[in-house]
């Protein structure tokens, strides 16, 4: 069993972490990156970008006031709405165009400005199905570059499929080509902006210019995801997976995205001495809506895919009186089907639940709970997020709920032959406007991991907080199983793509380890903080994914 060389390097455990000293919360998101060497061009083109955004509506942003005075203007209380889907139709090759440009969105009576994929704050639903080839033209009508990520999905990481390296510049095109596996899993995954910033070092595709801070401007994935830039991808449909009584029942995407508007009714982003921060007060929509109204019957039950699709934001989630029984976590059927009180979902992460309404009518609430993130990190109180009313004629009979393992769930790793072990460590500088792992900010060109992993085989990350706030880390293309946090063995319930990693605390850095089997793909598989300003600041790397060595 070998270990990486930079593994050796950062030593055995926790106790050699140095303690960091907790940076103000409501610090400056954009001082988290201008220490970042690859960075400083993207400042100067966001400004740029910007400026030319404000100037077009004839307003200057402002600082966010409160979260009350924010969401003035928007109507409460509205029905529930889906998002609108992209297509609906899944044939053996489906054609789609998406077009992202700067938007004056309608949430809920109060206009408001930002991006979108095709004018929505909540980008259209796309939905595929295992097997199929998807062929989509993307449009870039941004002031800045841009690009697609197909997160969760287990597609290609390379050429122009879920490829971050691919950066297209404003106004012009570029086709991806995604082949989904016939073993892809059916659920809930999602789509958003992933562009680099990294100006000459972009991928020049087939047919597309090469791309530099002198010719287009580059806003940061922050700026881009916080201003509407993403959407919902459901693949197949994972109620027919369920028992018989089930794979009928009503399904609802419930997408949770937070935004601060300036006075002049701007989505904020990070340019000049204004910049996001998700510990100032933001304001939580539901599909874009403000505290919606969601009808079912008493003794219903429906399917509610939950998906955050924010940059910073996390979600405690409890709907009051009522507990979740998930299915499936992050896209892949559940393992083992469990319930729950409260979901955490940090950013990027996605549960699908079943949720059986009470035998009586009545109202209750969906909320998102108080939650700190660490001394260092963000406090957030709590929010009603949407109402649920149960009125109208009761169904009946009660329907049985699914057990044990979902079918098609990901195998356990607990008895996987480890090829590799590996460690990582997540930390901040001390003013928190820089981001690391194993010491280094990203390099687009080099791994922080002197040897590949290869195809076919399992390895094993210690991945090490030494922050004072939760890491979520997440992994492109191949799903993992969560062996332990703190030392705590886990039950495996099922694979997944991103997992909170707890913060340092009395000196001992917080740690998760975790299994992952490289399947499929080789080429540069990211990995990174999933709030997006600490991608941004620095803390993201790749892992080189090769063939194995031929046997002579």
């Amino acid at each position: 069993m070998a270990q990486d060389d930079a593994s050796k390097r950062a030593g055995p455990g926790p106790g050699d972490s140095v303690d960091v000293p907790a940076p103000s919360r409501r610090r400056s998101r954009l001082q988290r990156r201008v220490q970042v060497g690859y960075v400083a061009s993207m400042v100067v083109g966001l400004a740029v970008a910007v400026s030319a955004f404000a100037e077009s509506s004839g307003h200057a942003a402002a600082a966010p006031a409160s979260s009350v005075e924010q969401a003035r203007g928007m109507v409460s209380g509205l029905p529930f709405r889906d998002p609108r889907n992209l297509n609906t139709g899944t044939p053996s090759h489906l054609k789609l165009r998406l077009v992202a440009a700067a938007t004056r969105f309608d949430l809920d009576g109060k206009r408001i400005w930002g991006d979108s994929y095709d004018g929505s704050y909540i980008g259209p639903t796309m939905h595929f199905r295992p097997g199929e080839r998807v062929t989509l033209t993307f449009v870039n009508k941004l002031p800045t570059a841009t690009n697609l990520h197909f997160h969760g999905m287990h597609v290609s990481p390379s050429g122009s499929a879920d490829n971050p390296y691919i950066s297209v510049p404003p106004g012009r095109a570029f086709v991806y080509h995604l082949n989904i596996p016939r073993d892809q899993p059916q659920g809930t995954f999602w789509y958003h902006d992933h562009d680099m910033c990294m100006g000459d070092e972009a991928m020049a595709m087939p047919g597309m210019p090469s791309t530099s801070p002198r010719s287009s401007s580059c806003a940061d994935i922050e700026s881009q995801i916080f201003a509407g830039l993403s959407g919902t991808i459901i693949v197949g449909d994972d109620r027919s997976l369920l028992p018989p009584g089930l794979r009928h029942i009503t399904a609802h995407t419930l997408v949770f995205k937070d935004l601060q508007i300036d006075k002049a009714g701007h989505i904020l982003q990070n340019a000049g001495d204004i910049s996001i921060d998700s510990d100032l007060p933001t304001v939580r929509l539901v599909n874009g809506e403000l505290r919606p109204v969601l009808t079912m019957r008493p003794g219903q039950t429906e399917l509610w895919r939950l998906s955050n699709e924010g940059a910073d934001i996390f979600y405690k989630l409890r709907l009051d009186g009522y507990r979740f029984t998930v299915i499936g976590q992050d896209g892949y059927p559940s393992a083992l089907v469990t319930t729950a009180n409260t979901l955490l979902l940090p950013p990027a992460k996605r549960y699908d639940v079943l949720v059986t309404a009470g035998a009586d009518p009545g109202q209750t609430w969906l909320r998102t709970l108080a939650l700190n993130t660490g001394p260092g990190g963000d406090s957030y109180p709590d929010v009603e997020l949407m109402k649920l009313r149960v009125a109208g004629t009761p169904t009946t009979p009660r329907l049985a709920m699914p057990t044990g393992a979902v079918p098609t769930a990901e195998p356990t790793l607990a008895t996987a032959h480890i090829s590799r072990y590996r460690i990582l460590k997540l930390s901040e500088s001390p003013d928190g406007s820089v981001m690391y792992i194993n010491g280094k900010t990203f390099n687009p060109n080099k791994s922080i991991f002197s040897t590949p992993a290869v195809l076919g085989t399992v390895e094993q990350w210690t991945v090490y907080n030494e922050s004072s706030e939760i890491h979520p880390f997440h992994i492109h293309t191949d799903h993992f199983q969560v062996m332990s946090i703190n030392g705590v063995p886990q039950r495996y319930i099922g694979a997944q793509d991103i997992v909170p990693v707890p913060y340092k605390r009395h000196g001992v850095a917080g740690y998760v380890v975790l299994r992952i089997r490289f399947t499929d793909f080789t080429g540069k598989v990211m990995f990174h903080c999933h709030i997006a300003a600490h991608e941004d600041a620095g803390m993201m790397s790749f892992i080189n994914v090769i063939k194995p060595a031929r046997r002579s």
